[in-house]
């Protein structure tokens, strides 16, 4: 059995792609000048990874969890709202539920609220003094709710009282064309018809007590969308869940700019490495979340580094955006090459440029060992090499369960 080394894993948010017409029919990923991937490849494997399954759309959520080693059989189970609030540092107790919101801009035509950006222009100040209008609201029949803002447009609104069933639908339209009417929350079993009620009432309430709030007034002002409405999906009450880590007894750091990636590691019960320099936008400081993820090599077996801007730019539809950050993404693994550390590489979902929607194509992966050589020439680390490379086209589950192997464990 090879020696135990530790490894740092990068999970390149929405790094997958397909063909740009602008880039010559390449994706962002094999427009790239990319010499470090291309080096790690060719000296180790490389090959596509199915986050769920062929076929499946993932989302960050599920995409995500099983790459930090979810096991499969509990991602139905998780759902997005718990993990928004534990990444605020927000555990549910019994009795409350959570659902992922996003600030979002509507238009009120009659008595319809018509979704006009559902990320109110990823709107990134301000949110403190909206949420602070959405505290501790009473809905009657002993409900009360609260939104915590996260990071840019996203917050996690927790509910308390009796008789909440979080077994509801979305009001978040997804990724439909806009405008589009906003859902109504509607129960899936017969006993969530109350929190059904009082997530509509909510939106409601914050919709009245956002719409003239002066962070709004000062957005139409500078020509900026409004942030008047509250979007809701993936509604859950907190659960344990398992993971191959804690299974082998394995220590997990996770380095994070990203809410919704940082209340993953919370719930899995990893160490999270936080900083205001890393955020889930482009302007994150990549040499310094290498640099962490090398201080925690020092006391955890694995470490995650997790990188949002790629899937950013490609739902805002900036494929060269895209190609550029993981030019900026490559440059900084210089840091874990020249470290000699083991290295892995891999996405939670394709997310295509030319449509800003997430899709079922496989994403390129990578796992790097220093001290094994493939012997390959060389490649271009993209979509269309890694179909004919080295490791056979499998899902996140295996894929991770391969790099801790080649870890030794």
């Amino acid at each position: 059995m090879a020696a135990r080394q530790p490894c740092v894993m990068i999970i390149a948010d929405g790094l997958g792609d397909l063909p740009i017409p602008g880039l010559g029919g390449r994706t962002p990923l094999e427009a790239a000048h990319t010499p470090v991937l291309n080096r790690l490849a060719a000296a180790g494997r490389y090959g596509l990874v199915d986050p769920l399954a062929p076929g499946k759309i993932p989302n960050t959520h599920s995409g995500c969890g099983l790459l930090l080693g979810l096991v499969p059989d509990q991602i139905k189970r998780m759902k997005r709202g718990p993990v928004e609030a534990a990444g605020a540092g927000r555990v549910l107790k019994p009795g409350e539920i959570a659902v992922r919101a996003n600030f979002a801009s509507v238009e009120r035509r009659n008595e319809t609220f018509y979704v006009t950006d559902r990320r109110a222009a990823r709107i990134s100040i301000g949110t403190d003094e909206l949420a602070a209008r959405l505290q501790n609201v009473d809905l009657g029949d002993e409900i009360h709710a609260t939104l915590i803002p996260t990071d840019q447009h996203r917050a996690a609104l927790v509910m308390s009282g009796p008789g909440l069933d979080p077994a509801v639908t979305d009001t978040d339209p997804g990724d439909i064309p806009l405008p589009s009417p906003l859902d109504a929350c509607l129960p899936k079993a017969p006993g969530a018809k109350l929190a059904a009620q009082k997530i509509n009432d909510f939106l409601t309430t914050a919709f009245n007590r956002l719409d003239d709030h002066p962070v709004n007034v000062t957005r139409r002002s500078s020509g900026e969308p409004p942030a008047n409405m509250v979007i809701t999906r993936g509604a859950g009450a907190w659960f344990s869940v398992d993971n191959i880590f804690e299974q082998r007894g394995m220590r997990v750091s996770v380095v994070a700019g990203c809410n919704t990636v940082t209340g993953l590691g919370k719930m899995l019960g990893f160490n999270t490495v936080n900083d205001p320099r890393f955020t889930a936008a482009l302007d994150t400081d990549l040499p310094a979340k290498m640099q962490a993820a090398l201080d925690a090599l020092d006391s955890h077996e694995m470490v995650y580094v997790h990188i949002k801007a790629p899937d950013i730019c490609a739902h805002d539809l900036q494929p060269l955006a895209k190609r550029d950050f993981i030019e900026r993404i490559d440059v900084a693994l210089q840091l874990l090459e020249q470290a000699g550390c083991m290295i892995a590489l891999s996405a939670d979902h394709t997310t295509n440029s030319n449509t800003g929607f997430h899709a079922a194509d496989p994403v390129p992966a990578l796992i790097y060992d220093p001290k094994v050589r493939s012997g390959l020439g060389s490649t271009n680390f993209g979509e269309a090499a890694c179909r004919g490379g080295n490791m056979p086209r499998q899902n996140s589950h295996e894929f991770i369960q391969e790099v801790v192997g080649a870890m030794g464990w």
